[in-house]
């Protein structure tokens, strides 16, 4: 008789219950079995599981995990082990499109994925290709290895811009990845970084992230309070920031981070939005004459070159360069599931990262 497990599976939008099924058996020699310790929310799995569904049902939900190898194949790659502590990137690149050739396997233009377009981790057990998983640092323990993706994910956004010490940033949006942009611009270089959100508390803790502060955010912008643009035009001298990442999602905060910027500045995006975004005249005008760059940016890297995005994360993490614990506002079971999409959903408590913790 197979083995059973318990894991948080969608059967249709806002239906998602914390169910039995068979432990999953390695079926390539290049895959390992992994006990889930740690897997977070991702601020994509809210309106995945409450509104669009993911690409089959039943699913098991959550990419950003980390865990310890229990099982092996006889051919895995990154010299794995049973008993290594590792985090697994969700991102299962084709390797054969023209982008994944190149070193672009995050743009990959027929990828697989844990969690939606594949079973995930919110579970006790999940099988994942050994290429995708990184080994832990001692120092770093599960609950901060389940951070490797988002942490990247800030990483490649940060890293589309023209770092160079000194200059200004603003971040729109304090979920988790705008915290981490927060921490990447710091410790990159900007001396000036503004947070810009609509929670006073999530303000508060922006400025307050790293040792003596080093990490944090050096000023705080409520946009439901001030007009944002202005407030970050004031910081600066009226000039305005070098760098706007925007994580917020919004329409909002879309043309908001393009109007905030000085001339030869970058925005990025990487919140994503579900609304039509339409700007005035005089943002068009902004990005003509100022002569700014407007970046996308999706997913992360585990390719070597120019850097390992989750190696450079991990590092990080290992050397108190960035700091996620503050982030953790819920550690919850896998059978409070249905309570917890409910609750982020609706919003009916304030929450930044959700972790969900197999072992409770």
């Amino acid at each position: 008789m197979a083995q059973k497990m318990r894991a948080v599976r969608l059967f249709a939008p806002k239906d998602i219950r914390c169910v039995e099924v068979d432990v999953p058996h390695i079926e390539k020699d290049t895959q390992v079995l992994i006990k889930v310790k740690s897997c977070g929310v991702c601020g994509s799995d809210i309106p995945r599981v409450m509104v669009k569904g993911t690409y089959h049902f039943p699913t098991t939900i959550g990419h950003e995990f980390a865990g310890q190898i229990v099982d092996c194949g006889d051919k895995v790659k990154n010299n794995l082990t049973v008993g290594d502590r590792v985090s697994v990137m969700p991102l299962i690149p084709c390797g054969e499109c023209q982008y994944c050739k190149v070193g672009q396997s995050h743009l990959c233009d027929h990828y697989d994925y844990y969690g939606s377009r594949r079973d995930g981790a919110m579970a006790e057990y999940v099988v994942v290709e050994s290429a995708n998983c990184l080994k832990l640092p001692d120092n770093v323990d599960y609950e901060e290895g389940s951070f490797t993706d988002p942490v990247s994910v800030g990483l490649h956004a940060v890293r589309k811009c023209r770092m160079e010490a000194g200059k200004t940033a603003a971040v729109f949006g304090l979920g988790a990845i705008g915290f981490i942009c927060v921490q990447w611009l710091r410790a990159l270089g900007c001396t000036k970084v503004i947070a810009v959100d609509v929670a006073d508390d999530k303000l508060a803790l922006a400025k307050r992230l790293g040792a003596d502060e080093r990490l944090g955010a050096t000023a705080g912008v409520n946009g439901m309070k001030t007009d944002a643009v202005a407030a970050i035009k004031e910081l600066t001298g009226g000039e305005g920031v070098d760098i706007a990442i925007e994580f917020a999602g919004n329409k909002i905060t879309h043309v908001q981070a393009v109007a905030s910027c000085k001339k030869n500045g970058e925005v990025v995006y990487g919140g994503i939005t579900y609304d039509d975004v339409t700007y005035p005249n005089k943002v068009i005008q902004a990005i003509l004459r100022g002569e700014l760059t407007i970046h996308g940016s999706w997913n992360s890297s585990i390719n070597p070159l120019p850097i390992n995005e989750w190696k450079s994360g991990l590092e990080f993490m290992s050397t108190g360069q960035m700091n996620v614990n503050p982030l953790i506002t819920h550690r919850v079971r896998l059978e409070d599931c249905k309570e917890v999409f409910e609750m982020m959903f609706n919003r009916t408590e304030v929450f930044t990262k959700v972790l969900f913790k197999p072992e409770m």
